[in-house]
């Protein structure tokens, strides 16, 4: 672990050739392979606990000129879909600033969250959705996420309606695998092709990333 972490909560952060929103701390999960747990909260020295749930206006003041940035993403260590009203003002705000393109990194259950279904909504404002699924198997994805009890009955199914639905309603659709042990990637992967997403697996990340 890096010793110099940030002591400030940062709402936004630069990664590659995007502005990430860090806007909320509320996360309908507490997967064993998040390394919010075993990186506390930091991320490229950067910290994402937050203290409070952040305005619009704080989040446009700390993301200042974003002209270098080729797209903004919905991304912290919460769930975002917990502030669908947020994350619309913010993607019109970052828009009128010249963004072209605004994704969503989210777990897939903001249909339960919001009591409603919120694809149509997000196919109004976003260009793309990543949902990290991670399995294709049900048992294994209470075992990996660890839903809140409020989520955990309906969880699996409701995250696949929710990948049809980005599928019709978002331009890009991207199922997400982390590379963990004891887990079917294929079968993850032909999960997402007959929901009609692409496919993306990503990294486990272990080691604390300082740069």
């Amino acid at each position: 672990m890096n010793t110099k972490e940030s002591r400030t909560e940062s709402l936004v952060y630069a990664y590659k050739n995007g502005l990430y929103v860090n806007l909320t701390s509320q996360c309908p999960t507490a997967c064993t392979f998040c390394i919010k747990f075993s990186w506390k909260h930091q991320y490229r020295s950067h910290n994402l606990k937050l203290t409070h749930e952040p305005s619009v206006a704080e989040v446009l003041e700390a993301a200042g000129n974003v002209s270098c940035y080729q797209e903004v993403v919905f991304c912290g260590y919460g769930e975002s879909t917990y502030r669908m009203t947020e994350m619309r003002e913010l993607s019109d705000a970052f828009r009128q600033k010249g963004i072209g393109r605004v994704r969503l990194n989210t777990v897939g259950l903001g249909d339960l969250i919001n009591k409603r279904h919120i694809a149509p909504e997000l196919g109004s404002f976003l260009d793309s959705v990543c949902i990290s699924l991670n399995t294709a198997d049900p048992q294994q994805y209470i075992e990996l996420h660890r839903p809140l009890p409020a989520f955990r009955d309906k969880a699996f199914e409701s995250v696949q309606n929710f990948i049809r639905e980005c599928v019709t309603h978002v331009p890009e659709t991207v199922v997400t695998a982390t590379d963990l042990p004891g887990v079917d990637i294929e079968a993850v992967q032909r999960m997402a092709a007959s929901l009609g997403a692409q496919f993306r697996l990503r990294p486990y990340l272990d080691n604390y990333e300082s740069m």
